[in-house]
């Protein structure tokens, strides 16, 4: 990663340790947030437990829908795993600091694109063919979504300065 070439980089916040600190936060926090969410939809389906949904009752509807399951495993189960595997990644990065450059960044951002990809497959199944939306499922497609701003919005800023990106010329 790039030192700060003056103490007045080091002033306006371009020091990159600072940068990658914020956004692992970011990152964890938000991941943490996600697991809550993952959590309860989890624990609503292995426990068999009314699914408290603001009133709607589509949130059943999906949550009792063949979608909702892969391999015989809650897909909401699956996407705990993906946040506490976001949130374990971000505390590593926030631990070694960026003695790994920004591979961190770089498996926090491809674990969002997948966690994207997957969560706007599971918001169109919801939209189109059960014709129902879970409060629940829409609140972790938008932290997931969240999670890939901050990573990319870090991968362009920090992988910039880590000489990630050619130079223009």
């Amino acid at each position: 990663m790039r030192e700060p070439e003056t103490e007045a980089d080091e002033d306006a916040g371009v020091y990159p340790e600072r940068s990658s600190r914020f956004v692992a936060v970011l990152v964890g926090v938000l991941s943490l947030a996600g697991a809550g969410v993952a959590g309860y939809l989890t624990y609503v389906h292995w426990f068999d437990k009314s699914i408290v949904c603001a009133g709607f009752d589509s949130c059943a509807e999906v949550a009792q829908s063949d979608y909702a399951w892969m391999l015989g495993v809650p897909v909401a189960f699956l996407g705990l795993l993906g946040y506490v595997a976001l949130a374990a990644v971000a505390a590593f990065w926030l631990r070694v600091g960026d003695r790994f450059d920004v591979w961190p960044l770089l498996a926090i951002w491809g674990m969002s694109v997948a966690g994207v990809a997957y969560s706007a497959y599971l918001t169109y199944v919801e939209l189109h063919v059960i014709d129902a939306v879970c409060l629940w499922c829409m609140t972790s497609a938008a932290i997931m979504t969240a999670v890939f701003l901050v990573a990319t919005a870090g991968l362009l800023t920090l992988g910039r300065d880590a000489g990630l990106f050619a130079d223009e010329a």
